[in-house]
This record gives structure tokens, sequence and C-alpha cells, in this order.
């Protein structure tokens, strides 16, 4: 009793000893883990209310890696990550638009696609995938287990395979609902047919003179571009330079760790003494202890030497000859040969892969000498694959076991090799054989000239030696070309897998995301990478890019300059003649001659002189002059001198295909994925769970 009398009057004391240690605790895990409290929890991006965790990203890494592995391509996981997240924000983004729209897939429907009369193209993927006839049977033995004698644990993966199915082909059927609803959302009236119609129908032959924008000074005081004026301009586009996330603006310096000349000397001299070594013993001793000398030596026909120098060697060489076939910048490649002869190389063969021993081999190799086909074994447990008039090379490592025995079999008979006999397992019968060809046995060997560490340190020491003299970024660029390096501009976000087309580069956006304007940073990078970059930040945007950003600036500048040069040269030439050759003399150009089909005018074809003097001459009579036009590159003067029009009548049902293709819905699906952004921005924490 005493003793709970004591900590009541204690109770203020221990509350705050309490407090104090939760306070600590959360304190503690915040600074540890960076990413709870306000943080960015298991969140890896974010956009409106749609959130993406680490688990489910990490679950689509995991196949996107398997893929990309199976398709034995060089991986860059920062690009992988980020295109891996772009398609689950897409897929995010598209059912939250299924939802509001409230489409479903019924129970009817999905089995109608998986086991009813839309089944067919899944039964044959998964016929080519597992073997299996159809879904149906698939369905059946994943839920049926026993009726096929099939354990559980088996069954079990067909599940987990069929429940996948199962919502990729919801997932499909909700994509056909929505897209049927999306081509009418944007389809041809009687009005846009006729004038996409009058628009394409038409080619107009034009004559034309052009003044180019470049035939006047850009330093001229007539076309002085201000910060006005660049301003002004930026305000007419403003919602082009619109961001949607925040972005930083940076200059980088990139060093390509090479060889020196000194080290490049020194890998010829090793070549000279390996192909001496090589040269003087009857093996491949020559490189014992060269790792980096990798050799690759088989028997080979030498037609199937793709490489012209070393069929060429092959073909010629002398046995025990070893040389230098090709050089390619730092890569050497050299060769070896041991042996040459005259072989049968392919054999076309049926092959059996029988189980159970010596007396399973013996009773279908029995069957098939009575005359039983191959497609008719199925009847024989014991028979675990079956491969009919297959054509093999004899030099091929896995027929070794097996490779006297079909050399000296007769053609059309079954036999069983005496090197499979005892275990049984093999049973063969050799159809044909191709002629005799060439054979070598050869040793192409690689080798590449790789920087000492005494020029990587130099390099190093060089870079760093800049970075410590220039620690601002303005000091960074101003000075890089005076030290012997070259700038680039970049623009990174969260969103940016790496700097330009630089691999393995996302520690450097990594490194911009997090610094403050003006500072440079670390060297990045290593011998694995194959270079050192540096980088110092210049700007942070946070909703548009500004007018002031170098890139947007110059473009800016560029475009006022040319609309002040074009206004020029119209009030110059305005009316001054009555024909293209008195223009012609005025701008002292020559008269020169385009097409111009106005319906074919786009963004990535614009024509001899861009969309408006298109426009113009689409509707300009012919034999009539058009008065001085502002071009993309240049002021135009045209005239029409012929219009051909391609005589196929009007049809509505035809021009609203092309509507649609070219303006409506089918057109408009191209940037299906920014429509469901709209104006939606995206938190992308790819960088603070991933680091390289």
């Amino acid at each position: 009793m005493a003793t709970l009398e004591k900590i009541r009057s204690k109770s203020v004391l221990l509350l705050v000893i309490i407090g104090a240690a939760l306070i600590a605790f959360i304190i503690g895990d915040f600074f540890t883990s960076g990413r709870t409290l306000f943080g960015t929890g298991d969140t890896v991006a974010k956009v409106g209310s749609q959130k993406i965790s680490i688990s489910e990203f990490q679950r689509q890494m995991e196949q996107a890696n398997q893929q990309a592995q199976a398709s034995g391509q060089k991986i860059d996981q920062a690009m992988l990550q980020q295109q891996v997240l772009n398609g689950m924000i897409a897929e995010k983004l598209f059912n939250e638009e299924i939802e509001k729209l409230g489409l479903t897939v019924t129970d009817e429907e999905l089995s109608q696609a998986m086991l009813g009369s839309g089944s067919a193209a899944l039964s044959a993927m998964i016929a080519q995938q597992t073997g299996i006839e159809s879904a149906a049977t698939f369905h059946d033995m994943a839920f049926n287990p026993t009726k096929y004698g099939l354990p559980e644990e088996n069954a079990a993966q067909l599940r987990d395979y069929w429940v996948m199915l199962e919502q990729q082909t919801e997932q499909q059927l909700l994509q056909t609902k929505f897209n049927n609803l999306f081509a009418g959302t944007l389809v041809a009236n009687q009005l846009d047919a006729k004038a996409l119609y009058d628009e394409s129908a038409a080619t107009q032959h034009v004559a034309y003179v052009r003044k180019p924008f470049s035939s006047l000074a850009d330093d001229d005081a007539k076309f002085e571009v201000t910060d006005a004026d660049i301003k002004a301009e930026w305000e007419k586009h403003k919602a082009s330079y619109r961001l949607p996330e925040e972005m930083r603006t940076i200059n980088y310096i990139t060093v390509d760790i090479a060889p020196s000349e000194a080290d490049i000397k020194a890998s010829e001299k090793e070549v000279e003494d390996v192909l001496m070594a090589l040269n003087a013993n009857a093996d491949l001793q020559g490189i014992d202890g060269k790792n980096d000398f990798v050799a690759d030596r088989r028997r080979v026909t030498t037609a199937s030497l793709t490489d012209a120098r070393i069929r060429q060697f092959a073909d010629s060489a002398a046995a025990g000859k070893a040389a230098l076939v090709s050089r390619m910048g730092n890569d050497f490649t050299l060769a070896k040969l041991f042996s040459r002869s005259v072989e049968v190389d392919s054999v076309n063969i049926d092959m059996i892969m029988v189980g159970g021993g010596k007396a399973s081999v013996d009773s279908v190799l029995t069957a098939l000498r009575s005359g039983t086909k191959i497609d008719s074994l199925a009847r024989f447990a014991s028979v675990q694959g079956a491969q009919d008039s297959v054509w093999v090379s004899m030099l091929d490592p896995q027929i070794g076991n097996y490779k006297n025995a079909i050399a000296e079999a007769a053609t059309g008979v079954y036999f069983t090799p005496d090197t499979a006999a005892a275990q049984g397992g093999m049973i063969f019968r050799v159809n044909n054989r191709k002629a005799a060809v060439p054979v070598a046995d050869i040793a192409i060997i690689s080798y590449t000239a790789e920087p000492s560490a005494a020029t990587v340190n130099t390099l190093q020491a060089k870079l760093q030696e800049f970075i410590n003299a220039n620690p601002t970024a303005e000091a960074f660029a101003a000075n890089a070309n005076k030290a012997g390096f070259q700038t680039y501009p970049a623009r990174v976000s969260a969103s940016t897998p790496g700097i330009t087309n630089l691999a393995d580069t996302r520690n450097v956006v990594s490194w911009a995301m997090k610094a403050s304007k003006g500072k440079v940073s670390p060297i990045f990078g290593d011998e694995q990478s194959g270079r050192f970059v540096a980088a110092a930040l210049n700007e942070i945007y946070k909703d548009y890019l500004p007018a002031t950003d170098s890139q947007v600036k110059q473009a800016l500048t560029a475009q006022v300059r040319n609309d002040k040069k074009a206004a020029y040269l119209i009030e110059q030439y305005k009316g001054k003649a009555t024909d293209l050759a008195g223009y012609a003399k005025l701008m002292d150009v020559k008269v020169d001659s385009a097409t111009v089909n106005f319906g074919q005018i786009t963004l990535f074809n614009p024509g001899f002189a861009g969309a408006k003097p298109a426009a113009i001459a689409s509707v300009t009579p012919k034999g009539k002059l058009t008065a001085p036009v502002q071009g993309n590159n240049g002021v135009v003067v045209m005239q029409v001198v012929d219009i051909d029009t391609e005589g196929r009548p009007y049809n509505f049902q035809e021009s609203s295909i092309l509507f649609t293709r070219m303006r409506g819905a089918q057109a408009l699906s191209q940037r299906f994925n920014e429509l469901l952004l709209g104006n939606r921005t995206v938190k992308n924490n790819l960088l603070k769970f991933f680091q390289d």
C-alpha cells in the first residue's frame, strides 16, 4: 500500500518522463528513417488521391526485372524503375476513370471470356505456355486436381495462375468497354468531315519567293529583343511551360575513363608478348594467368564463323598458328588454330527420351521398329518427350555422348546408343546426313585495353582540382573550357532516371534534387560506369519553366527576333511589285516552286514555309499573287500556278473515319495518359527509396 502511495505522489513526474521518452522515440525514428511522421511513409508515388506503395511497386519491379533478364538486355535500374512507375501511375489513373464511369465486368462476362465463346485466344495462349489443351481443361485441373491425379501443391500453382489470368482478363474487358465509350467522344459531324475532305482533296502547285530571316543581322538595333518582349512572348504560351513536378537545371561535366596513350602502348606490347607465347606453345599456355585475355575455344564449321576475318584465318592459317585478326579501337581479337578437318556436321534425326530404365526403352524401341509412329507414342507412359526429324550439329557439345553412335548408325533404323544402353534413356533414328564440310578447332581470344590505375587517378584528380577551384555554379560554367572540360545543360526532376542519355547517373539527379542553388557536386562515377561526372545546380523551378531559363530565353528570343524581322520585311516589300519576278528582284532571290496540301501539314511536316503560308495557299485562287506573309524561316510571296484534285467524290463515312484517325478520338488516344493526368501533379518519391 505504501508503494502504491509513492507511485501516486510521483505521477506527474512519471508522465513527464514517459512523454519525453515518447517524443525522443518519435524524433529519433523521424531522423533515422527519413520517411515517417510527416515524410513519405511507404508511398513511392502519389497522383492526386491515388497512391502507389513501395510493396506493390517492388512486386511490379520483380516481374519487370525477370522479363528484362530473359530478353538478355542490359538493365539500367533507374530507367526501368521509372518505366514501371509510369506504367503503374497510368494504370491507377485509368482505374480511377473506370470507377468514375461506373464500368464493371459481370461474372457472366468474365466466364464467357475465359471459358465460353470468347475463350479461343486465352486457350491458345495457355496451350502454348503450359501444354494444356484449353482454358477449360486448365481450370478443371486447377480446381478438380484429384480427377487428374494432380498433387495439391501443383494444383495450387495452377489456381494462382488462373487468378492472375482472371485479373488480366477483367482488365482487358474493362479496357474494351472504355475504348468503346472513348471512341465516341470526338467524332466528325457533316461540317468536320467535309472540311477535312476539302483540305485534303486539292493540292496546290505554288511558285514562290522567300526572303530568309538569316539575311538580316541579328545585332541590328531594329531587331533588338528586350526582356519585356521575351516576357510578353512567354505569357502568350505560358501553358506550354507548366511543370508537372519540380524541375532543376544543371550544368554537368563528363570525363570518359579511357586508356591513356601510355596505356595503349603497354597494351599493344602485351598483345605482342601473348602472341609470341601462343605461337611458342601447343595449347593456350600463352594466356595462363592473364585474366584480361578471354578465350573461347570450340570446334565449328568455318562457314558458321560470322566474322569474315576470323573465317579467313580459320581457312588459311597453319595448325598451331596464332595471330591478331582484328582491332577496333581498344578492342583486340586474337585467334589460334589448333586443327582443321572435313567432317559431317548436320544430321537429321528422330529423338525419343524414355524413362523407367532399360526395359522401358526396349519396349518403346520394339514398338518403333514395328512401325509405330512417333506421334502415337503417347500410349507409353514412359515416353518423356520426342522430336521428329530435327537437324542437329555433330559439333554441339550436347550431342557429345551420342556423337559416335549417331555418326556410325545406318539411316532409317531406330537404335539405342551403347553409351545410353546401361541406363536406358535415349532412342535415335538417323534420317539424313549433309555433305562433309570444313571444320576448325579454333580459339578466339578477346582483349580490351583498359586504363591503368595511374590514368584513372590522374583523370579523377584533374576533375577534383577543377571542382575545388570552382565551387560555385557560376564559376563551374565560366571556367570549364579554360580547364579543358566542356559543360552540358540538363533539366532534371524526381522522375528523371538519369541525366540526358548517360546510364547509371541517377546519383547525379539525386544530388541535384537535394542541393542548394549554386552548389557544385562531388565526383560521381567509377571505372565500372566508365566515366566521372560532376554537376552544378543552376536553378530550381516549381510551377513553370520561366522566361529567364537559358534554353527558354534562347528559343523565345529567336521567335521574337524573327517576328520583328518578318514585320520589317513585310513592310519593305508590301505592294512594291505586281508579280513574282518583281518580288524576286526586290528580294534578290530566285523564284522557287513547291506543292501544298493543307490537310497534310503537321508539326512534323510543316511544308516548305509552315502552316500559315500553307493555309493561305490552300484558299488562294489559281493565278492570284499573295501579299508577303511570314513563314517559318522567312517572308514569302506565293502564286498558285495549278491545282490538282484527287477526283474521288466526297463520302461522309470515309471522311469521318479519316477525321477520327487524324483529329478525333483515335488521335486523342495517343495522348491518353496526359489527358487522364490533366492538371494534377505527380509526387515521385523514388529517390527517397532508391539510391545508387
